[in-house]
């Protein structure tokens, strides 16, 4: 057998630019004794073969196809071509092989746009989903410009659509197993052929589609909010008006959906508006906006008067965003009114209509547990939002996966700083597709094992942590204030307002 140099792995570590990496070159270029050349099915630059289909491997994650190829290894992704190439291949040329792929340059768009409603049906179901069938928009875990998430979530952009379509239908027909958690499996079994057809032309066809065709998608194709307990529908996006009240509603979708990235001067921290409002704020039992929208003026405690609707969504960004406060009548506020105003259309003024903020939970049995919750977590949780709890970036550097703790979350005068809150929302909406599945208990744990983590200080700081929990967190299910593991929370909080 050819001999792969293996300087870079002896230290445990590769890269694109390593002698490890040149060692993959010669795998993927020539083969070895027992396996052919990778670059006779997946061509010399890794673009991949839609013919065959074959995957375009050049710019992934390295992680990710050492991950494919234990699994070929393995038998939990099937392939007859595939399977025996990687039981061939020992661990160290999977890992070189990776390491070159990886390195390579990837593709912006795997093909020319072949047909535009196709593509336009994809993009808008790859940004929204189905919540009413819950299945989250494509972009909420591959990222909102496709390019994946780490080793686990892969890069669509750029991959051709038949091998996309491919994968798809195996997902959904149980050949291909290998998705943690089986999250891609229950999705892609709620897919139909035609939704199949078209993330996978858009994702083959992106970035390279034409930003009026998209803005012109956008508007055709909406879910329309779970239905979970809810007997409101809000009007779908295609009933968005096409005038200047229409641009400033979808200015506040785009800055609702993706806060990080249209309201990046206020926001302190990894969340989008959406990571807590999920469906861009249409999903009932998820504090959705057209059931918060007919509620204000009110009063509020947490501030002790009574609030506009702008003010209610100033605290939010004062507090869940741990960032800067908008000035009334600014047009980041304004975008955001006119979007609650849409989606609430039609529905009564002053009423507490089913489906708003999260659904209450029953006090747990047990008293809610930290090591209980721990446990819950590495197994439903950590996957997305990271083992530290600090969130995960698309490969462009774009935030996919909000953090839950730590410098860069919610700070500790949020509402989901309180463990009831982050309980309900938990039991009702997590893990993505999967909503529901956790027990009432292990909501409470889990949530009480989040919130049990140093994060960005309360901004009405007093300056005592003890008059501070007093003052504004002086309740059951605040963990502000108290010793855990040994650290008194709040004592050493990042400052508030800043990322």
């Amino acid at each position: 057998m050819k001999q792969v140099a293996l300087v870079a792995f002896m230290f445990g570590a590769f890269s694109a630019g390593s002698a490890f990496a040149a060692g993959g070159r010669e795998i993927v270029l020539q083969g070895t004794d027992a396996v052919p050349a990778c670059s006779s099915c997946h061509g010399v630059k890794g673009t991949g073969n839609p013919d065959m289909p074959s995957a375009r491997l050049a710019g992934l994650n390295a992680g990710y196809i050492i991950r494919q190829l234990d699994s070929f290894a393995d038998g939990s992704r099937k392939n007859d071509t595939m399977g025996p190439v990687a039981v061939a291949l020992s661990e160290t040329e999977r890992k070189a092989v990776a390491a070159y792929y990886a390195g390579l340059p990837a593709p912006k768009a795997a093909a020319a746009a072949r047909d535009a409603s196709k593509i336009a049906a994809g993009a808008a179901f790859a940004r929204m989903g189905d919540w009413s069938r819950g299945i989250p928009g494509c972009s909420q875990c591959h990222g909102p410009d496709g390019s994946g998430v780490g080793a686990l979530v892969p890069r669509l952009t750029g991959q051709s659509a038949e091998y996309i379509e491919a994968q798809l239908k195996a997902w959904r027909a149980g050949t291909r197993k290998d998705d943690p958690m089986g999250l891609m499996g229950g999705i892609a079994r709620k897919l139909d052929k035609t939704e199949i057809a078209s993330v996978a032309a858009y994702y083959a066809a992106a970035p390279n589609v034409p930003a009026a065709s998209l803005g012109k998608a956008l508007t055709k194709t909406s879910s329309s909010g779970s239905g979970k307990t809810a007997t409101f529908v809000p009007p779908p996006d295609s009933a968005i008006p096409d005038n200047d009240f229409g641009k400033m509603v979808r200015l506040g979708e785009n800055i609702f959906r993706d806060t990080q990235r249209y309201a990046a001067q206020y926001v302190g921290n990894t969340l989008n508006c959406q990571n807590c409002h999920l469906d861009g704020g249409r999903m009932a039992d998820s504090s959705p906006l057209w059931a918060a929208f007919g509620e204000y003026p009110a009063y509020r405690s947490k501030n002790k008067h009574v609030n506009s609707y702008a003010e209610r969504l100033q605290g939010c960004f004062r507090y869940s965003m741990n960032g800067k406060v908008p000035a009334l009548g600014s047009e980041t506020l304004l975008a955001l009114e006119a979007y609650s105003f849409f989606l609430a259309q039609g529905a009564p003024v002053g009423v507490d209509m089913p489906g708003r903020g999260y659904p209450a939970l029953k006090k747990s049995a047990k008293p809610f547990d930290y090591a209980r919750g721990e446990k819950v977590y590495k197994r439903s949780c950590a996957l997305c939002h990271g083992a530290n709890g600090d969130g995960q970036k698309s490969a462009d550097g774009l935030s996919v996966f909000p953090a839950l703790w730590g410098a860069g979350s919610f700070n500790w005068g949020a509402g989901m700083g309180n463990i009831k809150n982050a309980a309900a929302f938990i039991k009702a909406n997590m893990p993505f597709s999967q909503s529901g599945t956790l027990t009432e208990q292990e909501a409470w744990d889990v949530a009480a094992f989040v919130d049990s983590h140093e994060r960005p200080q309360d901004p009405r700081f007093t300056g005592s942590v003890a008059e501070t929990r007093t003052k504004y967190h002086n309740g059951a299910t605040w963990m502000y204030g108290r010793t855990v593991n040994g650290a008194l929370l709040g004592a050493h909080s990042p400052p508030s307002g800043r990322r």
